[in-house]
């Protein structure tokens, strides 16, 4: 197996060091020397594929999560997509699974079916899977085998070089939208009903998929919606962190069905938030991170029996009167924590002192733009004379759905949003974050379905469509081969809060174009109540505009404008490229505040 590159496992073991180190300080003679014993372990152990990029985020449990060490691209004139793939045709909103990146290979799902393709982007075999992603697929790889969650809250095991299905999970029922987490033999992850309230999380056996707990609160039930876990390796019990809906964390047994510690973050904060994030741990502050969804950033130490020991908390706005919302999950380098939000109607990136929990500075975009997505680190540009300068990478979930980025350092105490690369061809809303390989290539889908592989030398490429997903002649077409599932289910509905489209195919080749650069205007009237005026462009065939508002009738305009009057509050508007009812384009959804 291939070794990491040489800075990125010193960064690893030098942050293991200083948390042994420091914990040398308060144990015993003996447990010192198990620690000098791991410090001499951790250089023998040798590490993953240079190339791999195993889960969302990269996430293996250790320090230096969702941070590569290579030349990414920084210049926008000339960065554009090496190569891209639209894995469906279907009309409107599609999502893509998070890549899982090896040497030679990537692999992506779409709807029911497993693509493998090579490093330039041609699909050389596929597999259709036993069910149907949900709207996010959070797979994750051991370097032999994919586990994949799919509908009705089952596991898939397949075996990455033959491209064949292993086994298959019970049904856990539900969704599956948490970050699947692989560690020594088990496979971790959890499932949700549409609105959070119910769900599981739960662990199988690698090996054959068999369930080892599957857990539960009883008393604040939840679901367990785009959160993840880790494990905890402490002195004398090793265990696993993850969150919920219910805004409580849980120190979980890896092993057995056993609960070590709960903490309601209520009790830190005052307010309740869901946990809609994974967790990061730092070894130089010996800690992990995690977000909740009104907007509070948490340090969490653990003792050694798996209790929660110290939690501190930061709140990401700048005040406390508005609202922010925040998924993101937090990624940590030289001390700072940088992590993504929606304040006061704009997307925000805010940089945070890991060991202090005060905020640095935050970056605020220019429109309104919510940021879902957790900010990739790129250390390829670091080094001592720039005072580790850092470029740190993050999509928007707004139309076009590109990537964009701020340069940071050690010293830096402001940064502005750039803009890196927004697509022509295939714009749409994207919760997803960026993947990266050491050769600097950034990966991600945007909700049309389009996968992106970005790099500095292409910027021509994105005039080019979208190839359609075809397979090489000399390999076979998709296997239809299906294991046995614990139960037959059909695939569950898209969460409320995802992006969904309206209307049907068109019945004729002649298509709406969606409408585009979406602009909202608030005028103060009288008695509290407001002039909204909405401006946008139309798309290419379209005659009319359909303005849909929740609790307002919906209405048809031919003009490029339209007012209204509203109350306070927060609105979500879609507009839609309109012919006739069965020609319209997906819709181009946008939300703002009224304040």
């Amino acid at each position: 197996m291939m070794r990491n590159t040489l800075c990125e496992f010193l960064t690893f073991a030098g942050g293991a060091i200083a948390c042994a180190f420091r914990a040398q300080q308060r144990r015993p003679t003996m447990k010192r020397i198990l620690c000098f014993l791991l410090i001499v372990t951790l250089f023998l152990i040798p590490c993953s594929s240079a190339y791999a990029w195993t889960s969302f985020r990269n996430e293996e449990g250790r320090s230096g999560a969702n941070t590569i060490h290579a030349a990414t691209p920084i210049d926008a004139n000339t960065t554009g997509p090496r190569w891209k793939k639209k894995f469906t045709q279907s009309i409107g909103s599609a999502m893509n699974s998070t890549p899982i990146i090896t040497e030679k290979n990537i692999y992506i799902v779409n709807k029911d079916i497993l693509y493998k393709t090579d490093k330039e982007g041609t699909i050389l075999t596929t597999l259709r899977l036993c069910a149907s992603m949900n709207s996010m697929c959070h797979m994750a790889s051991d370097g032999t085998y994919l586990y994949i969650p799919l509908g009705g809250g089952l596991l898939q095991c397949v075996d990455m070089d033959a491209m064949a299905a292993v086994w298959t999970s019970e049904s856990f029922g539900g969704q599956s939208l948490t970050t699947v987490y692989v560690y020594n033999g088990l496979v971790y992850a959890g499932t949700t009903n549409g609105d959070g309230s119910e769900g599981c999380f739960y662990c199988v056996e690698a090996k054959d998929g068999k369930t080892r707990w599957s857990y539960q609160n009883k008393e604040l039930p939840c679901g367990y919606y785009w959160s993840g876990a880790v494990s905890a390796t402490l002195f004398s019990t090793d265990c696993l962190l993850f969150g919920g809906d219910n805004g409580v964390l849980v120190s979980h047994s890896l092993t057995e069905d056993q609960v070590y510690d709960t903490l309601d973050l209520t009790s830190i904060t005052g307010s309740r938030g869901k946990i809609r994030a994974g967790i990061t741990y730092d070894a130089a502050s010996d800690a992990f991170y995690t977000t909740s969804n009104n907007g509070y950033l948490y340090q969490i130490r653990m003792n050694q029996n798996g209790n929660f020991d110290t939690v501190n908390s930061v709140f990401l706005g700048d005040f406390t009167d508005k609202t922010v919302n925040c998924t993101s999950t937090p990624t940590i380098y030289n001390g700072r924590v940088y992590v993504c939000s929606y304040y006061d109607n704009a997307g925000r990136i805010s940089v945070i002192d890991a060991d202090t929990m005060h905020t640095i500075y935050a970056a605020t975009t220019a429109g309104t733009a919510d940021i879902k997505s957790s900010p990739l680190v790129s250390t390829g540009y670091a080094t001592e004379e720039n005072h580790h300068q850092v470029y740190v990478y993050f999509t928007q979930n707004t139309v076009p759905g590109g990537i964009y980025y701020i340069e940071d350092s050690a010293i830096s105490d402001s940064a502005d949003i750039k803009t890196l690369y927004e697509p022509k061809n295939n714009p749409q809303f994207c919760l997803q974050s960026l993947a990266a390989d050491t050769e600097g290539t950034l990966y991600y889908s945007n909700d049309s379905g389009t996968f992106f592989a970005v790099h500095e030398g292409f910027a021509a490429n994105d005039l080019l469509p979208s190839p359609s997903p075809t397979v090489s002649p000399e390999t076979p077409a998709i296997s239809t081969e299906k294991p046995a599932a614990s139960a037959i289910f059909s695939p569950s509905p898209t969460p409320a809060n995802q992006q969904t489209t309206s209307g049907t195919a068109p019945k004729k080749k002649l298509r709406p174009g969606k409408p585009s650069r979406i602009k909202v205007k608030a005028k103060k009237k009288y008695r509290g109540k407001y002039k909204i005026t909405l401006s946008w462009k139309k798309g290419n065939h379209t005659k009319k505009t359909q303005i849909k508002i929740k609790g307002k009738k919906m209405k048809i305009v031919s003009g490029s404008k339209y007012t209204l009057s509203l109350k306070k509050g927060v609105y979500t508007i879609l507009l839609y490229g309109y012919i006739s009812p069965s020609q319209k384009s997906s819709g181009a959804r946008i939300r703002f505040r009224v304040s």
